[in-house]
């Protein structure tokens, strides 16, 4: 009788395991090294729209307020007639929501559950030494703008105190095409001045670069993305000009 041949066991081959074991590691790596550049990628991309839409946010305040600007942390009056102060941010903040309750924009919960366009995306609540809260949304206010000013009509510089509470003329701002109003940074407002400039070498505030570059909002609502050295070679830190630079 005839018999058959014995047949083999169906399987992978020690090669083919190899291959795959090969392939499953190479994905791996590059997960590792592409995934995390490309979610930065969509950080900084939330970062720059974020910007984008504060602008109008300024336009409406100042269409309400004699033509001024907000000040960084300055007297609001409140509903109930008592007057507080209050940071620019949450100034903005209740343009963009009249109903709620000015604590409520102090709390994490709040902004888990509304996701504001005020938070930057680039700053952790885990960074060091200041990270993400409430507070601390991850943009910040020029305060060299009525510093300057007050430099420029009588050399006297107020108190820092007193510098945050001014609400600035737009009428006083020469050229607010080159005025820095809103910029990253790692405190709710930012001098960008030669010593500040000097942190962008490493650390959170190298974290808030958008492709080794830092996105500002101007005071005309245009944002511009340049170089932490073009930042100072242009001084910027100083406009509106002050006399004798």
């Amino acid at each position: 009788m005839f018999k058959s041949p014995r047949s083999r066991t169906a399987g992978f081959t020690l090669v083919e395991l190899l291959v795959v074991v090969v392939i499953i590691a190479s994905l791996a790596a590059l997960s590792f090294t592409v995934g995390p550049k490309m979610l930065r990628n969509a950080k900084a991309t939330d970062s720059l729209r974020n910007l984008r839409q504060l602008g109008p946010l300024f336009g409406t305040y100042a269409a309400d307020h004699e033509l001024k600007l907000p000040p960084a942390f300055g007297p609001v009056v409140q509903e109930d007639g008592v007057t507080v102060n209050r940071q620019w941010n949450e100034v903005c903040l209740a343009l963009l929501f009249p109903d709620t309750a000015p604590e409520d924009f102090q709390t994490k919960a709040w902004w888990e559950k509304n996701k504001p366009f005020l938070r930057n995306p680039l700053l952790l609540e885990s960074a060091t030494p200041r990270g993400w809260s409430p507070l601390n949304p991850g943009y910040a206010l020029n305060e060299m703008i009525p510093e300057n000013l007050a430099l420029a009509a009588d050399g006297v510089v107020p108190a820092r105190d007193e510098l945050l509470a001014i609400r600035v003329p737009l009428a006083a701002l020469a050229d607010p095409g080159r005025t820095p109003l809103i910029a990253p940074f790692d405190s709710w407002t930012f001098r960008y001045d030669p010593a500040e400039i000097a942190r962008f070498s490493g650390g959170t505030l190298k974290q808030l670069l958008v492709e080794d570059k830092v996105p500002i909002l101007f005071v005309d609502g245009h944002v511009e993305s340049i170089t932490p050295a073009e930042y100072l070679e242009k001084k910027l830190y100083l406009v509106p000009i002050v006399p004798g630079i």
